[in-house]
């Protein structure tokens, strides 16, 4: 085949049957026949009998005759026959020449069948790019790969063979022509330098040619395998990944003792190149999930330490909080009691002195049972507004505990809340100072629990006229003046409660949410208020409370409540 020309002129006698008179040029055997054998031959006999349309190709040539001494020329595609029976697709060239001695045609053939070789080859190199491109799996593609390097060569089976990450053995790649069992076989076989010939083109690094696998040494551990499939001959190129070296084979086989032909050997080439970029691809991709999942495994790892830890911080500051939450209770509670416990300890004191004065028949004067009733009175006042502070304390300590289960969600509106709010803050306290201004507009309907908003907004307004109002001379009006605004989120709005108190300075505003701190500790001060308020404003009501005070600047609390739970 080599020595084949792609290109020849032919001087043929312009008469049927077309006898060749011979070649044109050169010395290069013209489809496979030296240019002496070619004389007096007719054109035909270079032809199949038939052409690819089904036509008989000495019928055809006579037409084509007539149609040439009419025009002068003719050009259409051709097919001829090699001398050893191959088909080649051709162009056909004929020109007619009139001579003295008679007319005379010069039959051009170009041989196209490298060309439409190398178009279909490129194809091929495009699909399985483009496979690789959109990331199809690995055993697809090889699938593919094969399947297009077999299509155009008629009788032959490829395969890929991986070479595994250890450098020694081979594993399945592709081969879906090839017999299951064969393919198995070689899972797990070792290269080396006498391995058949896809070990040892992996051992070597080169093309590896074996045309008679019967005879050849390189098959001498394999033909046994490769003989009972029919298998004699075998042509195995090495694959290469970037930078990685040796990843693999690719493999032709023939049932038919041969050695492979140059359009053969370029698709060998071209096949083993192309199998390099798509297992390379697919061990990088490989390489990348592992990353990935490494990296997600650390991730979730460190992730669950972080909530360990955090776990751990948070049930430290509960119970940090629960510490001081109790120790203040504690205070609170001790003051009271100790308070009612000392007074009773008083009376009973007093009874028993009573009891035995009586006992022993001593008289009592009128002076001394009036000091007794008054002490009496004053004790039993001193128990009873000390166990009312304690029942206060506790109350206070329930309505953050009890949530919502207990309370009545409704739609209400929300100046009707305030204006009853501020009814019971008048009837508990002593306000008549003060001025209410509520600037709400009626219907401005809320869907929430009111009864825990009314708890808050009687605790601003009573902290507000005890601590922020209550200080103020006579000749400065107090007021406390509640007005709504709307927030950037629709489903929200603010309220706001603004006093022109003393106010208070950042430490204080720092701390006023914090349980029991207090600005008037001994003067009746829980500083429980304002944390029930945030704690129900926060919990319940869905919402946030903020202060912004300043001294001698009045307070403002900004409460942001949802229109709907």
């Amino acid at each position: 085949m080599d020595d084949m020309t792609h290109v020849a002129i032919l001087l043929v006698t312009a008469t049927p049957g077309l006898p060749i008179l011979g070649a044109a040029s050169g010395h290069a055997k013209v489809l496979g026949y030296d240019p002496q054998a070619l004389r007096d031959m007719p054109l035909a006999a270079l032809c199949p009998t038939h052409q690819p349309d089904g036509r008989a190709s000495a019928a055809l040539l006579d037409e084509l005759l007539a149609q040439v001494q009419q025009d002068g020329a003719a050009s259409l595609r051709w097919t001829f026959e090699t001398r050893n029976g191959e088909h080649r697709p051709h162009e056909l060239h004929l020109t007619l020449n009139l001579r003295d001695d008679g007319a005379q045609l010069a039959v051009c053939m170009v041989d196209i069948s490298r060309m439409q070789f190398a178009e279909r080859l490129n194809e091929a190199k495009n699909e399985l790019l483009e496979m690789v491109a959109t990331g199809q799996p690995l055993s697809p593609v090889l699938a593919r790969l094969t399947a297009l390097i077999e299509a155009p060569f008629d009788g032959l089976y490829c395969t890929v063979l991986l070479l595994d990450l250890d450098g020694r053995h081979v594993r399945p790649g592709a081969g879906p022509r090839m017999p299951a069992e064969y393919m198995q076989a070689l899972d797990g076989a070792e290269i080396g330098p006498t391995a058949g010939s896809c070990g040892t083109a992996m051992f070597d690094d080169r093309v590896v040619i074996v045309d008679n696998i019967a005879t050849h040494p390189l098959w001498t551990n394999y033909r046994d395998l490769a003989l009972p499939y029919g298998f004699k001959a075998c042509w195995s190129a090495p694959i290469h990944g970037p930078q990685r070296g040796v990843i693999g084979s690719f493999a032709m086989y023939y049932r038919e003792v041969r050695r492979p032909t140059p359009e053969e050997l370029a698709a060998l080439h071209a096949a083993s190149h192309l199998a390099g970029i798509a297992i390379d691809q697919a061990r990088r991709s490989e390489e990348r999930q592992r990353a990935a999942q490494w990296l997600e495994e650390q991730v979730q790892a460190r992730t669950r330490e972080l909530l360990a830890a955090q776990d751990e911080l948070v049930n430290s500051r509960k119970l940090a909080a629960l510490g001081r939450l109790l120790s203040g209770i504690s205070h609170e509670l001790n003051t009271p009691l100790g308070n009612a416990l000392l007074s009773a300890s008083a009376l009973r004191a007093g009874s028993a002195g009573f009891a035995e004065r009586l006992a022993g028949g001593q008289p009592l004067k009128r002076q001394e049972l009036t000091d007794w009733l008054t002490q009496t009175r004053e004790g039993a006042t001193l128990v009873e507004q000390n166990v009312d502070r304690a029942l206060r304390l506790i109350s206070r300590f329930r309505q953050l505990t009890d949530g919502s289960g207990h309370a009545e969600r409704t739609r209400f509106d929300l100046r009707d809340a305030v204006l009853r709010a501020w009814a019971r803050v008048q009837a508990r306290l002593s306000v008549e100072q003060v001025q209410l201004a509520c600037e709400l507009p009626a219907g401005l309907m809320l869907d929430s629990y009111p009864e825990a908003l009314l708890q808050v907004l009687e605790q601003l307004m009573e902290n507000a006229c005890l601590h922020g109002l209550q200080p103020l001379g006579s000749g400065r009006p107090a007021q406390l003046r509640v007005s709504v605004r709307r927030c950037a989120d629709e489903r929200r709005l603010a309220l706001l409660l603004q006093d022109n108190g003393v106010g208070m300075p950042a430490a204080d505003v720092a701390r006023a949410c914090e349980p029991f701190f207090t600005t008037t500790f001994g003067r009746g001060g829980s500083g429980l208020g304002l944390f029930v308020a945030h704690s129900l404003v926060g919990g319940m009501l869905g919402g946030s409370l903020q202060l912004d005070s300043q001294p001698a600047e009045g307070t403002t609390v900004r409460l942001e409540l949802p229109l709907a739970l």
